[in-house]
């Protein structure tokens, strides 16, 4: 991580600026068509659907048009035209393999890929590691962590170079984070993997899926193709996994944080809505208060729910009840803007914001 983060607004012209450093700078004089940040870089479509990278101060045109999808990461950039999946990692692009006929993934530092033969492999740090022989029948990817069911229904995560086996069976449901695995079991248990230990968190007498339960696959016969869910009314998650952290709630409806090793009860009743994003857990509490959860420590942010929320990170950006713009980061309060606002952006610890027309201001948190 080399330089501060970047964001970046489009006059009433059309012309797309970037906040660099300190100083603003003019890309395109046309209106774009998306845009992605990450914590050092950003890339956008232009207007004519040219794929564009910007990091280290320079702007870089990678002739890709129209790609089916692109993802900017930390570490990478990944985008795919057709069925074919590629990276760039701001000097180079590496063809990584196929992804029309079977599952695929990727995080900040890592990406799960078949190969025209149906190989599974995993690209790391520049190179292609091999972990299947058969094609994989789910997969998914946290920052620098794999989780997947092989062709025969067994669970194995691949993290720091090693591939381990996790159970002999598919889980229902699985989540993967930085360092962190978190999976209901065949057996209706909840449990994570971190440090190399397997930690039962809690039992669910029976489990809610969201969507239909896949069952085309012998293998996956229990298997839940979305959220599983505290009741189908609500909708609500029984867990969400992050860095380091899996947020759960059990059947006697307690609220609780597994995070580094440390089990903590957060509320004796279901949130109004909670939310993981990295190593930050915010949620609403039973009579509106918005709380934090970050490094161990449980914070009180506000009596009440703002109307506008943003988390990246460390950090929550969020509107108090005057619509002036206010921050929780690294576990302190702080005011952001003095005037009301009518928009705001969070990328990393760099806030920008608008508090009259086409005018913005940035700000970062320290």
């Amino acid at each position: 991580m080399y330089a501060q983060p970047m964001l970046s607004y489009t006059d009433p012209q059309g012309d797309l600026y970037v906040s660099d450093s300190g100083r603003l700078v003019h890309l395109e004089h046309m209106p774009i068509r998306s845009i992605q940040y990450a914590a050092n870089s950003i890339a956008y479509l232009d207007n004519d659907g040219e794929l564009n990278y910007y990091a280290r101060h320079k702007q870089q045109i990678l002739d890709v048009t129209n790609p089916s999808f692109y993802s900017n990461t930390d570490y990478y950039l990944y985008y795919a035209n057709g069925g074919s999946f590629s990276v760039y990692d701001g000097k180079e692009r590496r063809y990584l393999g196929y992804i029309q006929n079977h599952p695929y993934a990727f995080g900040d530092s890592l990406a799960a890929i078949h190969d025209f033969s149906g190989y599974f492999y995993v690209y790391e740090q520049g190179m292609l590691i091999e972990l299947e022989q058969q094609p994989v029948l789910r997969v998914t990817a946290g920052d620098n962590t794999l989780a997947y069911i092989n062709h025969i229904g067994q669970f194995r995560v691949y993290l720091h170079g090693e591939q381990m086996d996790v159970d002999s069976y598919a889980p229902i449901a699985f989540q993967a984070a930085a360092n962190t695995v978190a999976y209901i079991d065949n057996y209706n248990y909840l449990k994570v993997l971190w440090n190399g230990e397997i930690t039962e968190l809690t039992h669910f007498a029976q489990i809610n899926c969201l969507s239909t339960i896949i069952n085309d696959e012998p293998e996956l016969a229990n298997y839940c193709n979305g959220p599983v869910v505290v009741n189908v009314e609500s909708g609500l998650p029984v867990f969400k996994t992050g860095d380091e952290l899996v947020a759960y709630i059990d059947d006697e409806e307690n609220f609780y944080v597994y995070s580094k090793g440390v089990l903590t009860k957060l509320e004796d009743q279901i949130p109004e809505q909670y939310t993981v994003i990295d190593n930050l857990l915010w949620y609403v509490d039973g009579n509106g208060f918005l709380k934090a959860f970050l490094n161990g420590e449980l914070h009180v942010v506000e009596t009440y729910l703002p109307k506008n929320i943003k988390a990246d990170k460390n950090t929550l950006v969020y509107t108090d009840l005057d619509n002036r713009l206010k921050a929780f980061y690294n576990g302190k309060k702080m005011s952001v803007s003095e005037n009301i606002i009518q928009s705001f952006e969070l990328n990393n610890n760099m806030v920008m914001y608008s508090d009259m027309p086409n005018k913005y201001k940035f700000f970062i948190l320290r």
